[in-house]
């Protein structure tokens, strides 16, 4: 099993749309191809951990690199590891845009992933910084 952890910032001009087709265009992918993963959008942050085939993986890290949507992608871990931390989700997307922080239940939900965050299985590095990280996007908001 190979895994990466990644972080990039999203063009000022990313649309809802953009996103939807970020997450249509990753289930198809990754269905097809056993790539499994967590994908966080706040503040114009991208946060996001891949695994799967090694050969894969470094192939959509690539493309996703090339991307003209974001920009700045760093790469935060890439080891091989045993198991899958997202083994049930070809592909999961959080939407938590500044743009749509209009209520207290998407700031309730935000501060729970938060929680979450600082609770979760975390026996490896990939998994310990993917959550460091989504907490890091989440709370330079200032909740």
């Amino acid at each position: 099993m190979y895994t990466i952890v990644y972080g990039s910032t999203a063009n000022r001009d990313l649309t809802a749309k953009d996103n939807s087709n970020i997450l249509e265009t990753s289930l198809d992918f990754n269905e097809k191809n056993d790539v499994s993963g967590c994908l966080i959008y706040h503040n114009h942050r991208f946060v996001q951990i891949l695994e799967g085939d090694k050969t894969i993986v470094e192939e959509l890290y690539l493309n996703i690199k090339k991307d003209k949507r974001h920009s700045d992608v760093t790469l935060l871990y890439n080891p091989s590891k045993r198991e899958r931390t997202f083994s049930n989700w070809s592909m999961a997307f959080i939407d938590l845009s500044i743009d749509n922080d209009n209520t207290e239940e998407r700031k309730l939900f935000k501060t729970n992933l938060i929680t979450y965050s600082e609770l979760a299985e975390t026996s490896d590095q990939a998994s310990a910084i993917f959550w460091s990280e989504v907490k890091l996007i989440l709370e330079q908001n200032n909740l």
